[in-house]
Formats: structure tokens, C-alpha cells, sequence
């Protein structure tokens, strides 16, 4: 809850349950949310509504991942992927 607002907390109840949101590891979560804010990812809770999952990863492969985003993409990747979610899927 601390990492978004109210109406994307609520998307998030409406996509997962409480059980899973609480089984998430929050200091790896704080890593790779970490990771992507320092990479200026400004969609932050849009990949947090829709990819989850993401936030399990380690931070290692989270890193590689969009390291290959980015070479695959250029310059503009974070742009590239906050028009194209489903680029992470690649991840």
C-alpha cells in the first residue's frame, strides 16, 4: 500500500487477493521498485497493477531483463515500454 495510491490499491485488491499481495517478499519488492524508479520508469504502478509478478524476481534478473529491453530498443526504452507493457513479459 505505501508504494501506491488509493485508486491503484484498489485495482490491485480487484487483481489479486490479500493472500498473495501479503506472500509478496516486501524488501525484494523495495529492490526492483527501487531498481525501476532509479531508471525512471514513471508507469511504476501501472507495472505494478499489471505485472506483479515482476516485483518476485530477483533483482538480478529483473536487471538483465531490462538491460536486453534496452538494447533491443534503444535510448527511449522506458518510453518505448510505457507505451508497450507487454514488453516486460520479457523480463
Amino acid at each position: 500500500k505505501k508504494y501506491l495510491d488509493d485508486f491503484y490499491y484498489e485495482e490491485l485488491l480487484n487483481n489479486y487477493s490479500i493472500e498473495y499481495l501479503q506472500s509478496i517478499n516486501e524488501e525484494n519488492f523495495a529492490k526492483v521498485y527501487d531498481f525501476l524508479k532509479k531508471h525512471n520508469f514513471y508507469f511504476i504502478e501501472d507495472v505494478i497493477e499489471q505485472y506483479l509478478e515482476i516485483f518476485e524476481y530477483d533483482l538480478a534478473r529483473v536487471e538483465k531483463g531490462i538491460i536486453s529491453l534496452k538494447k533491443k530498443l534503444g535510448e527511449n526504452y522506458v518510453y518505448i515500454i510505457g507505451d508497450n507493457l507487454s514488453l516486460l513479459n520479457q523480463i
